[in-house]
């Protein structure tokens, strides 16, 4: 007798898991969106600066050290070639 009442639990929980289907789907951003609407565009574009962000930063961070590298090298070659040998 007790298992009546967890089965019949059980079989409403299952009975609403597709119900909940349509809400889950309008959960996201784009599927709540109307056909012609620009806001899709709008959030496709805004992921896209998102995504390219950390690699913006990194490359200028990274083509900064190699120019202050690049530098560092040629001022030292420069002071390596001015230099006459001593004998």
């Amino acid at each position: 007798m007790k298992f009546n009442g967890v089965k019949s639990i059980a079989i409403a929980a299952v009975a609403a898991v597709p119900s909940l289907a349509p809400r889950a789907a309008l959960a996201c951003a784009m599927c709540g969106l109307s056909p012609g609407d620009h806001a899709g565009h709008a959030f496709n574009t805004s992921v896209l600066f998102m995504l390219s962000g950390p690699y913006v930063t990194f490359g200028l961070i990274g083509g900064i050290v190699f120019v202050a590298w690049r530098r560092a090298n040629r001022r030292s070659l420069a002071v390596k070639v001015s230099t006459p040998p001593k004998r």
